[in-house]
């Protein structure tokens, strides 16, 4: 590495809860100040690349939402029910006519899309929800999302065949709102770092408005309000009321599962909270997309001949006093359909006559968010000092606490143990947390204690190596272990808790300290972001150059540049000459689709120095070099003993 030879001595215990500093873009910096070249200062210069673009990895998960009332044999023929029912009548009376063998346009539009699916490199992954007055069998039988397959073929075909008599969208609605947020629960279980790059796509395909509305008696609603040209009110109950919103006979052919008669259902305001409610998701657990398209199926011609030639129609089409005929029962199932829509960021598409048999739904967008990765954030960290009231301080054993205050006269603690009761909690957090009644001399309960019979043979474990422990300091700030950067803004979780930060948080665009200079810009610094020093940061905030260079494989290498780096002497501890400087390097590369919310992939490095004058620096030039071989999972440095034999430069 050309880094020199020095004198090798002991290395004290790193146990060392981890420090980290970020940058989050990958361009030029401006220096903040004239930059020095006296012996204490280092220039860090490396290369490190992403990995090649895999196109797995990147979920995309479709949700076909199908009506299938019995209006629909109308709308969309063909169509049946068992026993005689409606759509035979119609059918029979040949109003209009059904060429034997065909499909009605949303099974076509369906299946086709499912073959598309199929042979698309893409992980798309589909979900079938068929409803009427409650919902149908779903596909997959087992619930969640599955690959379309020849099975799903062979389940849409059956769906004409089974249409039944009610069209309850808050029932639908519902139903789709747990089948996602399950789905989501289940990948921040599983596999967190999915979320960011999962597309969630609703298709609601119907032929009108929801059937039946219901009003609970003395509803506020203004009902007078409530006409084709303005159809936001609260709605009355919808006709044959004693079939469905009656409040004390029940239904005569079956009612919605789990309705209580006398409450409201399906009334505007329910239904768009509903929608609300699944497009909230994306926000809540960090989602790369949802969204819900709406399409009206609607056979003009088929309609007005029914609803002349047989009163039934009128039921399944109108809803008196407020719509009477086809024309307002159109325009009350567009705005409320183009609505849904719209709070679910998605298009709203009308179908009517000969329009229908060309229905296509290619032309929504269900590509996944697969592209080459960029580098996300670069991040230097000093493990051996700590800026402190507006100067660096030496920290000999790296927790955060610099040594004038990590020392046995001041808190009682060992400046070369990061960790010194040995409960899994390092020294800085306890002496941040005291007021919580943290002690970093006294084992705490909320900690390990391998004799205690609440945590019998405990011992300190950190998964994703971001410098907390999963058990005990993971689990009490309700950070992920398996996440490197649990809000995804770019600075590891161990290195927001080392600042007081809350890592639950994301500090983009946030000044914690008042003094001019984001808390992101001041950590990739290595200043402190809960302290005002500027004047620190102007005089030896470090600085980044960074040049990107595109490699035939897809990925990007990073040839950086961080000067600027002053090196300190620390004492000499059980054998260990004085002046090791260790530094630490954090890359983590994330999709260039979605970089500020991706939670990335990391690696990181490390670095030795030495300085104790007036004889003794290395590297003897004025710059160490780093290589992408230097960067490895986060889990491996935080092994006991892995900057001894994981590092550049030389060892103690």
């Amino acid at each position: 590495m050309g880094l020199g030879k020095v004198r090798v001595g002991r290395l004290w215990a790193l146990g060392m809860a981890g420090l980290f500093v970020a940058c989050t873009d990958a361009s030029l910096q401006v220096p903040s100040a004239k930059l020095t070249s006296t012996d204490d200062h280092l220039t860090v210069q490396g290369t490190v690349c992403t990995h090649a673009p895999d196109p797995s990895g990147f979920p995309v998960k479709v949700i076909f939402i199908i009506d299938q009332s019995g209006s629909m044999c109308i709308s969309d023929p063909p169509g049946a029910q068992a026993n005689n029912g409606f759509c035979e009548q119609v059918n029979n009376l040949s109003i209009f006519p059904v060429a034997p063998g065909s499909k009605p346009a949303r099974i076509l539009a369906a299946e086709q899309l499912a073959r598309q699916f199929s042979s698309s490199p893409a992980d798309i992954e589909v979900a079938v929800v068929p409803f009427e007055t409650n919902i149908q069998p779903p596909w997959p039988a087992t619930g969640g999302f599955a690959k379309p397959t020849g099975d799903l073929t062979s389940y849409l075909d059956n769906l004409q065949s089974q249409l039944g008599e009610g069209t309850d969208y808050q029932g639908v609605l519902n139903h789709v709102y747990s089948l996602i947020a399950s789905d989501i629960t289940k990948t921040a279980q599983n596999n967190p770092a999915l979320l960011p790059r999962t597309r969630y796509v609703m298709v609601f395909l119907t032929d009108g408005s929801p059937f039946p509305r219901c009003a609970a008696p003395g509803d506020p609603g203004p009902f007078a309000s409530v006409v084709p040209f303005q159809p936001w009110g609260t709605w009355p109950d919808s006709a044959n009321t004693g079939e469905f919103c009656n409040l004390t006979t029940p239904p005569a052919k079956g009612g919605i599962t789990g309705f209580v008669g006398g409450t409201d259902r399906n009334q505007n305001y329910q239904l768009f909270t509903i929608v609300d409610q699944i497009m909230s998701l994306k926000q809540q657990y960090n989602v790369g997309d949802i969204r819900l398209h709406t399409v009206l199926l609607l056979n003009v011609a088929a309609v007005n001949a029914c609803t002349q030639a047989i009163p039934t129609c009128q039921d399944l089409y109108w809803d008196p006093p407020v719509i009477v005929n086809n024309a307002d029962a159109e325009k009350v199932s567009s705005w409320m359909l183009a609505e849904m829509a719209r709070r679910g960021n998605g298009v709203f598409q009308e179908f009517k006559d000969g329009q229908i048999q060309k229905l296509a739904l290619g032309a929504l967008d269900y590509t996944s968010f697969a592209a080459p990765n960029a580098m996300k954030t670069l991040i230097l960290q000093d493990l051996t000092s700590a800026p402190v009231n507006g100067q660096r301080l030496v920290d000999s054993d790296g927790d955060g606490l610099d040594d004038n205050r990590d020392n046995a006269f001041t808190l009682k603690t060992s400046p070369f143990l990061a960790d010194t009761d040995g409960d899994c909690f390092d020294d800085n957090f306890e002496a941040l947390h005291a007021k919580d009644g943290f002690d970093a001399v006294k084992r705490d309960l909320r900690g390990c204690n391998p004799a205690s019979p609440l945590t019998p043979n405990c011992t300190c474990r950190d998964t994703d190596g971001d410098g907390l422990d999963d058990r005990f300091a993971e689990t009490y700030l309700g950070t992920n272990s398996n996440l490197v950067d649990s809000d995804a803004d770019g600075i590891p979780d161990g290195l927001e808790v080392r600042y007081g930060l809350d890592p639950n948080r994301s500090n983009v665009g946030v000044d914690t300290d008042g003094d001019g200079i984001e808390d992101l810009e001041e950590i990739r610094a290595g200043t402190n972001p809960g302290q005002q020093d500027r004047d620190l940061h102007n005089a030896e905030g470090y600085q980044y150059t960074t040049t990107a260079r595109p490699q035939p494989n897809g990925s990007i290498c990073y040839d950086f540049t961080i000067a600027n780096v002053r090196m300190h002497t620390p004492p000499s501890h059980a054998g260990q000459l004085e002046g090791f400087n260790l530094f630490k390097l954090w890359f983590a590369e994330a999709p260039e689709s979605g970089v500020a919310t991706d939670y990335g992939v990391w690696r990181t490095a490390c670095l030795w120095a030495q300085y104790a004058p007036p004889g003794v620096r290395t590297p003897v030039g004025p710059s160490a070099q780093m290589v992408d071989g230097n960067f490895v999972d986060p889990s491996v440095l935080a092994q006991p003993g892995a900057y001894l034999t994981h590092c550049a430069g030389v060892a103690p």
